[in-house]
């Protein structure tokens, strides 16, 4: 299963953005638009979107995202531990922690009881 995420730029990136944004739109109307013709106002239309998305990013809590990332997702039993040992090893390794002491035969009977009712 995976999963895609959204991220959105920082406030401070976004700030920068759109005081550069605006800073285009202004040489975007006064100089491009008058000597370029054509090109100037496309130049001031990208300006414009270019500090607007910025603007969005900076004044709302939702913004606009700029990437998306897809995290793929292995899905496993989090109630269960990882088995990394077989039932044999796991029953041998309380076999010797009881043998040595460090448990009870109480306490051995129980861990023996869940590791059995695990397969």
């Amino acid at each position: 299963m995976s999963k895609n995420m959204r991220i959105k730029p920082g406030k401070g990136q976004s700030i920068a953005g759109m005081i550069v944004g605006v800073f285009f739109c202004f040489f975007g109307l006064l100089v491009a638009i008058p000597s370029m013709g054509i090109f100037g106002l496309i130049w001031t239309v990208v300006a414009v979107i270019i500090t607007v998305l910025n603007a969005m990013n900076v004044f709302s809590e939702k913004g606009i995202a700029t990437h998306e990332i897809m995290i793929e997702d292995e899905t496993r039993d989090i109630g269960k531990p990882e088995q990394k040992e077989t039932v044999k090893e796991r029953l041998s390794k309380l076999d010797s922690l009881y043998n040595e002491g460090i448990i009870t035969m109480e306490e051995r009977e129980e861990q023996r009881k869940k590791i059995l009712d695990e397969i």
